[in-house]
C-alpha cells in the first residue's frame, strides 16, 4: 500500500502568557492535573480560565464554605459595573449634567407619547 501524505492540520492557538503566577489556567489543564487547581485555590488563590485563548470564568476559592452568600457577592458585583457602565455612558452622552426639571420633562413627554 503506498503511504498516504500527511494532511496539514491546523496548529491550536497557544495559551496567552499568564497575566500573574498562578492566574491562569486553561481547560486542558484543568482536565488533566485538576490538583493543581484544588492546590491554587487552597491557597485562596482566584484562577482564570481560559479555553481557545479567550477567558471564560473566574474559578474563586469559597473559604467558608457558603456558596450562596458568595454568588450574592457576584450578583451585586455585577449590578454596581452595570451601574457605573450607565454612569460613565451618561457622562460620554451629556446628560448626566442634565436638571431633575430636564429629567421629569422627558418623562412627562415619554409617557404621554404611550398613552
Amino acid at each position: 500500500m503506498p503511504k498516504r501524505p500527511p494532511t496539514a492540520r491546523p496548529r491550536p492557538k497557544p495559551a496567552p502568557p499568564p497575566a500573574a503566577k498562578g492566574d491562569r489556567l486553561t481547560h486542558r489543564e484543568l482536565r488533566n492535573t485538576p490538583g493543581c487547581a484544588w492546590e491554587r485555590l487552597a491557597n485562596e488563590e482566584p484562577l482564570t480560565l481560559v479555553a481557545d485563548g479567550e477567558v471564560k470564568a473566574l474559578v474563586i476559592p469559597i473559604t467558608d464554605g457558603n456558596a450562596d452568600r458568595a454568588l450574592e457577592s457576584y450578583q451585586r458585583g455585577r449590578a454596581l459595573m452595570a451601574m457605573q457602565d450607565m454612569q460613565s455612558g451618561a457622562r460620554r452622552k451629556g446628560t448626566s449634567s442634565m436638571s431633575l426639571a430636564e429629567i421629569n420633562a422627558i418623562v412627562r413627554s415619554v409617557r404621554k407619547a404611550r398613552r
